[in-house]
């Protein structure tokens, strides 16, 4: 049911034109219902949006689509199927001096031999593990996989990632991003035999041209002038029902679906109880920086990413747009990301991330020794990985509830506090809008 504000004509208040907001928005569009998207940025599409400089095409870092049956399946395939164009996962872990396919836990065949007889012995003991309960990630790294694995990859990658202490991270993301080999996986492997496809991105669809952000776009279509764009929210009240803009303007809400982080919306709200404005105050993540780099000459790998948890890289990952699309370079140039996350509020040197990324994939003979960079792009991402520690568990369930009695719904991979990708972003936004309809 609607509240009375509602009845009497007031709108659903959208904070975000990203795809959850946007989903959202057309979801009651369709459905005739008064609503209003407030986007602070000055174009619609949040993180997932893509930019052009010099013919060259870049993301805010890897957006890619990992498509599982569902509506939210058919809804993006419906409007941006004909250019979408779907690939079987290429990717590598940089290990040991090598570069190993990726999930190394399916091809630790590959590295040097005594470690590949390690990681076997490892993943065979751990294979018979009954992990029940909570316990720290390394902990269960090392109950998943064995030492061996974990040290020279799951614990070092997730500590670039996460940068939190990972004794504080719980392990609740892990059940659908981080597989483990059964035992006749694992004798296949290690015999030579082909390895399994497995994870949450073994196949991923990219748009052929345009960038990612051509799916925000397609969401956008019809919704016109009810999305704002340069509106940011500074002032939500929960006790009036009213969403205050920095231009001072008020508006009233029957219901809000917020995108935004959700400390973000916390701390702007001004009707909750203490503990709960509190409880967000202790929500934790990591910010990104992408540097992103147009080459004068082509990438030489067919890796669509490559994973680095090395110590001797500012960077956890680089990947290469021209991978996904040819449409993201000019003919015989190519083009890569370098992601390094970082705690908020120190970014790290971008200049040394852009030498270490160059210097390794000409070592590597990924580039040319003579290649240069001919465009970079900086982008910067403030809120990018949520930290799952044991606060969050405790807390989150909470706080939702109480948003979501007073007619607040927080949404989307920031709005609820969660790893997960874009496919979950669109069903965030319409079982919200749905909620609305009920």
């Amino acid at each position: 049911m609607f509240s009375k504000s509602s009845e009497r004509g007031e709108p659903v208040v959208i904070v975000g034109a990203g795809l959850a907001g946007l989903t959202a928005g057309l979801v009651l569009s369709r459905a005739q219902i008064p609503y209003v998207i407030l986007e602070a940025g000055e174009r619609m599409g949040g993180l997932c949006r893509s930019e052009m400089v010099g013919g060259f095409t870049f993301d805010y870092t890897g957006h890619l689509l990992h498509l599982r049956e569902g509506e939210s399946r058919d809804l993006i395939l419906g409007l941006v199927g004909e250019n979408l164009a779907e690939h079987q996962r290429k990717a590598s872990v940089h290990v040991m001096g090598t570069f190993v396919p990726y999930p190394i836990q399916a091809h630790f065949g590959k590295l040097p031999a005594h470690m590949a007889a390690r990681c076997m012995d490892d993943l065979i003991k751990a294979s018979t593990n009954n992990i029940t309960g909570e316990m720290p990630f390394p902990e269960w790294a090392r109950a998943q996989f064995g030492s061996s694995l974990s040290e020279i990859f799951m614990i070092p990658y997730n500590r670039k990632l996460f940068i939190h202490p990972l004794e504080e991270m719980e392990t609740s993301w892990t059940s659908w991003s981080v597989p483990r080999p059964t035992l006749e996986e694992i004798r296949l492997i290690a015999a030579g035999g082909k390895a399994p496809s497995f994870g949450y991105n073994a196949t991923f669809h990219y748009p052929r041209n345009g960038g990612i952000e051509v799916l925000p776009e397609m969401l956008a279509r019809g919704q016109g002038e009810r999305i704002r764009t340069g509106e940011r929210v500074r002032k939500v009240d929960a006790l009036k029902k009213t969403v205050t803009v920095e231009s001072g303007e008020e508006i009233p809400f029957g219901r809000l679906v917020s995108t935004m982080p959700l400390p973000d919306l916390l701390g702007s709200c001004e009707g909750l109880e203490r503990e709960i404005v509190d409880a967000g105050r202790r929500f934790r993540h990591s910010s990104v920086l992408g540097v992103c780099l147009g080459l004068d000459g082509p990438v030489r790998t067919k890796d669509h990413w490559i994973y680095f948890p090395g110590e001797g890289f500012p960077f956890y990952r680089i990947g290469f747009p021209t991978s996904f699309s040819k449409d993201a370079a000019p003919d015989g140039c190519g083009s890569l990301y370098a992601e390094a996350a970082f705690r908020p509020g120190t970014p790290p040197d971008a200049d040394g991330v852009a030498r270490a990324a160059m210097g390794v994939l000409r070592d590597s003979g990924l580039i040319g020794a003579s290649t240069r960079a001919a465009v970079r792009l900086d982008l910067e991402i403030p809120c990018a990985y949520v930290f799952h520690d044991r606060h969050r568990a405790a807390s989150l369930g909470r706080v939702l509830d109480s948003l979501r009695e007073r007619r607040i719904h927080s949404i989307g991979r920031y709005g609820a506090w969660e790893y997960s990708g874009m496919q979950q972003a669109v069903e965030g936004g319409l079982a919200a809008a749905r909620e609305v309809l009920s």
